[in-house]
């Protein structure tokens, strides 16, 4: 058997402090701190530029080693990102056209301010969503303010003038689109006002708050919604824009009513696609994963196909299939975002800055832990918001990293943010010239890749059985926020998932249980005393006590009945003549597991030491953070309790104790 043997000396908290002088940082004043931050040189200068504008450090080191990687990595990605583009701008509530704006310009601009090669920062499903049930919303204040003598002509305008946010008595269709990309762009804008804001004061922090049971839970949901979303298009059934509580309930109950008006055509093109790319993902792609350079562009293939089908066939004359319709060739002039919605999406854009921060870092994390490279945290968020908010300026609504896009990019190898350029080629084209070629592109198809792209989601349920076995509070914190989410609605699935993973935080500080640690027969080794055969009778046996924001071990030295007795006097209340009567006189207190300690703490640890010290008990503190034992110097509990009963860990208090009853026989 292998054995470890340790030699070194006992050390108390002022003999460690002797040996190893604590280095003091120099306190400065605020106005010499800034002193010190105000001033100017070519290096500052240039560490400015290159760390706001990464781009530059690119280019200046770019190898032509690099050129595949990025060329393959971009080209193979713009083939999801047209058919993603076109489906997740119908998801939210906006024409097909806005999918590719929404691609084109936020891909050109986080190439500029971006760190990740690999984060494909574009259209998302689950923003999408959210800025769907944004627009309908306004869309429906936007009729609601209007008398109904405004609906009695239909004026038809160019879709390049929907720029124009004048309100006219008569209105047309093209003017409630005017509203939606209005309101589109505002909630753009105020989600990269939030995230560069978050990212400039350093708030990156507040994501450690959302556990990833709740994440789970509410990506779920949405994945739900999503889906549910495009149901009604799979039939071919048009429903009412349902919002507030229970919209999703609202909507089946509606759409279950309206079954005979099904379309039989728009069911059999939506099973055969979903079919089809099913098919090829998981048993092509997925599969032979490793063997295939580049994946098989299954979503591209099906938009193609199926339109070339749909345009020859005339699916919308001879089957009343719906269309995706014109989508007009070119750019809209830009336009600066109105804001006079801003109080009534602020929350929404709230939300949907916090996602997008929350699942575009995880996934630039993730991606750069498998790379083993490093990205910049907060150079990121900034990235996120300046993009979205330059892009508000075009017609876009607002981005997020894409999972499926971020992971290709990944798993082809590019090497830079500058992969992004070929996809932006492909897309520029698509917008000039190639994007109205897919005028008669089914909707039940872009219905079909939606709910596809979904799969992941819905399948975290499978995650339910391994998170309650791992944790209770987290598997109900994951069904709070998926059901909340899909019975009532998403904001208040967010709203009850927070609430409930902070109410778990409090709950699991507060009911905390104790074991009992014995050491392992004359090993220096100290083990969960109860689950635990074989150890010694006589053992030195912790006690752990968790309150008022304390996790700390006792340490008993006797027999261990009598330690189970100590155990029970700490939690009633200290009885002074048992102790007295036990035949324990050290105690230790194992201060590992102490991250803080607040007020109440400190009163109720300063309590137990004057209590016990009362019946001659002798108490000694090991293993101390040196946050800890900053925080009870500050606070004067060494003026009453020696600093030389604070020991490095509890085998030098143990020797100590040794030490000291070898000494005591040889005085007797």
């Amino acid at each position: 058997m292998n054995e470890l043997h340790i030699s070194r000396r006992i050390y108390t908290k002022d003999k460690l402090d002797s040996l190893f002088e604590v280095q003091e940082t120099p306190k400065e004043s605020l106005l010499t701190r800034l002193r010190k931050q105000c001033f100017c040189s070519k290096r500052r200068m240039w560490k400015f530029f290159t760390s706001f504008f990464p781009i530059i450090k690119i280019v200046k080191g770019y190898k032509k080693d690099y050129i595949l990687g990025d060329l393959i990595a971009g080209l193979t990605v713009s083939f999801m990102h047209l058919p993603q583009g076109l489906a997740f701008s119908v998801l939210a509530g906006l024409p097909a056209v806005f999918g590719l704006y929404t691609t084109f310009f936020p891909l050109l601009f986080y190439t500029f301010f971006g760190t990740s090669p690999y984060v494909a920062f574009a259209t998302n499903a689950v923003i999408a969503l959210i800025v769907q049930k944004i627009v309908l919303s306004e869309a429906v204040l936007f009729k609601s303010a209007l008398p109904d003598s405004a609906f009695n002509t239909t004026v038809f305008i160019n879709m390049s003038d929907i720029n124009n946010n004048s309100l006219n008595l008569v209105i047309s269709e093209y003017d409630i689109i005017a509203n939606k990309a209005s309101t589109a762009m505002a909630a753009s804008l105020l989600v990269g006002i939030i995230l560069t804001t978050l990212g400039l004061l350093r708030l990156g922090f507040l994501l450690t708050y959302m556990s990833e049971s709740f994440i789970g839970g509410f990506t779920t949901a949405a994945g739900i919604h999503i889906v549910s979303s495009q149901v009604p298009k799979m039939f071919g059934i048009e429903v009412s824009a349902h919002t507030g509580a229970g919209k999703l309930v609202k909507m089946y109950i509606e759409l279950f009513s309206n079954l005979e008006k099904t379309v039989v055509s728009d069911v059999v093109i939506t099973v055969i696609c979903i079919a089809v790319i099913l098919v090829v993902k998981v048993c092509v792609n997925d599969r032979f994963k490793k063997r295939m350079k580049i994946p098989i562009p299954i979503d591209l293939i099906v938009v193609v196909v199926s339109t070339l089908i749909s345009h020859f066939a005339k699916f919308e004359e001879n089957l009343g299939v719906d269309v995706i319709g014109d989508i007009p060739s070119g750019f809209r002039p830009p336009a600066v975002p109105s804001l006079d919605i801003a109080p009534r999406i602020l929350v929404d854009c709230f939300v949907m800055a916090i996602l997008t921060l929350m699942l575009t870092i995880s996934l630039a994390k993730l991606t750069a832990k498998t790379h083993n490279q490093r990205i910049d945290d907060n150079q990121e968020m900034v990235a996120y918001g300046l993009t979205n908010i330059l892009s508000s300026f075009f017609s876009c609504f607002p981005q997020s990293a894409t999972p499926s896009r971020t992971m290709l990019d990944s798993d082809l190898g590019a090497e830079t943010t500058l992969n992004s350029i070929p996809t932006i080629v492909f897309m520029l084209l698509v917008i000039l010239w190639i994007g109205q070629l897919f005028h008669s592109l089914p909707m039940s198809v872009l219905a079909a890749m939606i709910t596809v792209a979904m799969k992941n989601l819905i399948l975290q349920f499978g995650d339910l059985p391994k998170i309650w076995r791992i944790n209770k509070l987290d598997f109900f914190i994951w069904i709070i926020s998926c059901f909340v989410s899909v019975l009532v609605n998403l904001d208040y699935g967010i709203i009850a998932g927070i609430a409930f993973s902070i109410t778990s935080v409090v709950i699991q500080h507060q009911v905390s249980s104790g074991i009992l640690i014995g050491q392992a027969g004359n090993e220096n080794l100290f083990l969960d005393f109860e689950k635990r055969k074989n150890k010694s009778d006589r053992s030195n046996e912790i006690e752990k006590i968790s309150k008022n924001k304390t996790d700390a071990m006792e340490m008993g030295n006797g027999q261990s009945n009598e330690n189970s007795k100590l155990s029970e006097d700490i939690e009633n209340g200290i009885d002074s003549k048992n102790l007295v009567q036990s035949t324990i006189h050290y105690i230790i207190l194992d201060c590992q597991m102490i991250s803080h300690i607040d007020l109440s703490g400190i009163s109720m640890l300063s309590q137990v030491i004057k209590e016990y010290k009362s019946v001659e008990i002798e108490i000694f503190l090991t293993n101390c953070s040196s946050a800890f034992l900053d925080t009870l110097t500050s606070a004067g509990v060494f003026e009453n309790f020696p600093s030389e009963s604070v020991f490095y860990d509890i085998s030098d208090a143990l020797h100590f104790i040794q030490k000291s009853k070898e000494s005591e026989r040889a005085e007797a």
